[in-house]
């Protein structure tokens, strides 16, 4: 089977992130209907505040919305965690409120993981659910007389039809995304995983062809690594690994490394750096010293000084004191 380059540019990971943008703005789309539909519902019944609750939550949900809307997924996911604690705060206080009378509101804290289970390493899935369900634990054993009652008795079968049928729907909407960004992802795994038969166009080519089709898959995810290094700036991130470049391709991590070997000669982590060293150089003739050297490299994605001075020496062959020296020795405080 042949590689199809343009297929895999095609479902690389500026499709990925186009997805799962669709995936945050779509998700607060329908938590503003159902929230709509409760408020309107709530008002109806005469429990007016609950009603009143919900509206404010629900002004906060259309700002949100708005600001998913206007933002890249690539901007968005350094928000992922912000977002999740404040859901996850937020479902314990509605389960706080309403416990007493409707705890069948619990199920939502289910759909936690099923929601973030393509956005999450399985390590921090599972850790998240198990805090998660120390504090539902917490919850059971406090006496009932600790719970507010804010849902009347009239209301109350209508109430748990009605959080029984948000729970089905959210719980839809997740299956069908999450089938939708595996999918995705598996295309483009697919096309690499299964080994250099995706390198032939039959078993009869010989060895130079072979070499050819190897050289030129390499070379094309090579182009888009840098590209996406180029224009999405990741490596200022100081934990930046070739697992998150990794997911962000749907590559396995192998293939990563040898087109980067293969183009340059270095290995992930060299690259990075040295991204970081141009971008830091670049800061020092600009800005140094209206911003310290410290805040230079911070935001070039070094956290420690000693692995920011190792660097720049493996790179520069050079100190950043004795770079700093060589550009304006009279007018440049020296860093050591």
């Amino acid at each position: 089977m042949k590689l199809n380059v343009k297929e895999f540019l095609d479902s690389g990971p500026s499709s990925l992130d186009q997805l799962l943008k669709m995936y945050y703005f779509h998700y607060n789309l329908l938590l503003l209907v159902v929230l709509s539909v409760h408020t309107v519902v709530f008002y109806c019944e005469g429990q007016n505040l609950v009603a009143f609750i919900m509206l404010g939550i629900l002004l906060f949900l259309s700002m949100l919305t708005m600001i998913i809307y206007r933002l890249e997924y690539q901007v968005l996911k350094y928000f992922l965690n912000y977002y999740m604690i404040v859901k996850t705060i937020f479902l314990y206080g509605i389960l706080f409120l309403f416990w007493k009378k409707a705890p069948e509101i619990i199920l939502f804290f289910a759909l936690l993981p099923l929601g973030t289970y393509n956005l999450y390493r399985f390590r921090a899935l599972v850790l998240s659910t198990l805090i998660i369900g120390v504090f539902l634990i917490f919850f059971t054993i406090i006496p009932q007389s600790f719970f507010p009652v804010l849902i009347n008795e009239s209301a109350l079968e209508f109430s748990k039809f009605k959080i029984l049928f948000t729970f089905l729907v959210v719980a839809l909407f997740f299956i069908f995304y999450n089938s939708k960004i595996t999918e995705k992802k598996f295309i483009v795994r697919n096309s690499f995983t299964d080994g250099p038969q995706y390198a032939f166009t039959s078993v009869a080519e010989d060895t130079n062809d072979v070499l050819e089709k190897n050289t030129e898959m390499y070379n094309e995810i090579y182009k888009k690594i840098i590209d996406y290094l180029d224009h999405q700036m990741p490596w200022k991130k100081h934990d930046y690994s070739i697992q998150d470049l990794s997911y962000n391709f749907g590559i396995n991590t192998t293939y990563i490394s040898r087109a980067i070997s293969i183009n340059t000669g270095m290995n992930f982590k060299n690259l990075i750096n040295s991204y970081r060293i141009n971008y830091i150089k670049e800061e020092i003739k600009v800005n140094y010293p209206k911003y310290t050297l410290m805040y230079i490299y911070m935001t070039a994605g070094f956290k420690h000084q000693s692995t920011f001075n190792r660097a720049f020496k493996q790179i520069e062959n050079k100190t950043p004191s004795e770079f700093i020296k060589s550009i304006e020795p009279e007018s440049y405080a020296l860093y050591e």
